[in-house]
């Protein structure tokens, strides 16, 4: 008796394993794109918010003569902002918590000239605490620190953000990489 053959089905061990190899490098192409997509759009939405808060300390300014100062025995330096100037404080993507803030005033006697925001950055550490500002480079910044788009010295093309450190290069230098270390920040008027 002669028996039929009949042809398998399927896949073979060899083409399944070819086809997760396949899977992997893909993987492994797409993964690195995405979160440095994903990490400029963060830096994106840093700025975006520092532009809403620095709007609304500039509204403020306008009606008090001063900003908010940043001392403890103040509260919340957000509080004076909500409702009238911001309906809400937006929180640092990289941190979770309100963005920092500092002024160079303390009081009624010291009110606050200048201000600074500053988010953790990608790397999600503090390059840049009240100890290391010089409020005198502060006030030359009007703007933003840090990302492709920070204030540079006319003259060296270098960020404002090295000076007002104190040399510490505590400022997000995007060309360094998508977790590259330092802050992100605004200062003003």
């Amino acid at each position: 008796m002669k028996k039929l053959l009949r042809k398998k089905e399927g896949f073979t061990l060899i083409e399944l394993l070819i086809v997760v190899a396949i899977i992997g490098i893909i993987a492994g192409i797409a993964i690195p794109n995405f979160l440095g997509a994903r990490s400029k759009a963060r830096v994106t939405r840093v700025f975006a918010d520092m532009r809403a808060i620095a709007d609304a300390l500039e509204m403020y300014y306008v009606d008090n003569t001063e900003y908010p100062p940043d001392t403890p025995a103040a509260g919340n330096w957000y509080d004076a902002l909500i409702p009238t100037h911001i309906t809400s404080m937006p929180n640092d993507p990289f941190s979770g918590a309100v963005y920092r803030y500092y002024c160079n005033g303390a009081a009624a006697t010291d009110p606050g000239t200048a201000w600074l925001l500053v988010s953790n950055g990608p790397d999600g550490d503090e390059d840049i605490a009240e100890d290391d500002i010089s409020w005198a480079d502060a006030t030359r910044v009007g703007g933003q620190l840090g990302g492709p788009d920070g204030a540079r010295d006319p003259d060296t093309g270098v960020l404002w953000g090295y000076n007002l450190g104190k040399g510490l290069g505590g400022w997000y230098e995007p060309a360094d990489g998508t977790t590259s270390p330092g802050d992100l920040g605004r200062g003003g008027p």
